[in-house]
């Protein structure tokens, strides 16, 4: 399409050159102007002398700015009206016309692509019912990446390999011990069986630490009604208990080496015997 004309013939900035050329002769008067600073020392007797330099400089460079500006928008002006009926008669009709083309190829690629689809569906079907996973797995669980460029054998074999797999783990885990359990966590965990042992694993920890921490709370609460017990057979009034009836209680006593003196200090005056 490109061959029936010539873009360079058709598109031209003829007066360019012209304005290069103005430029360069502006160019070479700054550099004769200028040449000698590098040598310019800067004292206390010139030093006026130089600012004036520098205010004459500044001043030339504001009134080459505003050119330039002005320059700019003159060339922009009649490329703006170039670009407005470049896009509305070259760049729009052909952004259509591959938009219209883009939109047939898509349609007949979704097509295509729902008919890859349906045909591993099948497959995945007939997988399925061969190894007893009706109820288990889906197709989408096998996470195919369905495209056009993507083999169908290779999408196949992804189907047969995710399909022995899940079969190996199931007669794994009804072999177990804890089977329903480690079925249930299997599920959960998207058929992944080191993550589903794991997590069984670790839920056995946590079940027999708060099995532990629940022991240790019965002891204590035990410990404690002990020494109730003998609290309260201790500060008894006596008319309430029998002369003749003896009491035994066994108990742990956490306390400083003082303390444990004095108690054993008490016991002897009070006439209780212990071992």
């Amino acid at each position: 399409m490109n061959n029936e004309f010539n873009v360079n013939e058709i598109v031209k900035i003829e007066q360019m050159p012209i304005v290069f050329s103005q430029l360069e002769k502006i160019g070479s008067y700054i550099a004769e102007k200028t040449k000698d600073l590098d040598k310019l020392e800067c004292t206390e007797e010139n030093k006026v002398e130089v600012k004036n330099r520098r205010t004459e400089i500044n001043n030339t460079l504001k009134i080459l700015e505003d050119k330039r500006k002005e320059i700019k928008n003159k060339l922009l002006e009649p490329y703006n009206i170039f670009n407005e009926k470049y896009e509305q008669e070259c760049k729009g009709q052909l952004e259509d016309a591959s938009n219209l083309l883009k939109d047939k190829i898509d349609t007949i690629e979704i097509q295509q692509k729902q008919e890859k689809e349906n045909t591993l569906r099948e497959f995945f079907k007939q997988y399925q019912e061969n190894y007893h996973l009706e109820n288990i797995i889906e197709f989408e669980d096998v996470g195919l990446n369905i495209t056009l460029s993507a083999s169908e054998k290779s999408l196949k074999e992804q189907i047969m390999d995710y399909c022995i797999r899940i079969s190996t783990d199931i007669k794994i885990i009804e072999n177990s011990e804890n089977s329903d359990e480690l079925m249930y966590e299997y599920n959960k965990n998207g058929h992944d069986y080191q993550k589903a042992v794991l997590t069984l694993i670790e839920k056995e920890k946590q079940l027999e630490e708060i099995k532990k921490q629940k022991e240790v709370k019965q002891q204590i609460e035990e410990q404690e009604k002990k020494v109730e017990e003998v609290i309260e057979t201790i500060t008894a009034p006596k008319e309430l208990i029998e002369e003749d009836e003896i009491l035994e209680a066994t108990f742990t006593i956490k306390t400083t080496k003082d303390k444990l003196l004095q108690l054993k200090e008490w016991l002897k005056e009070n006439e209780i015997e212990y071992t």
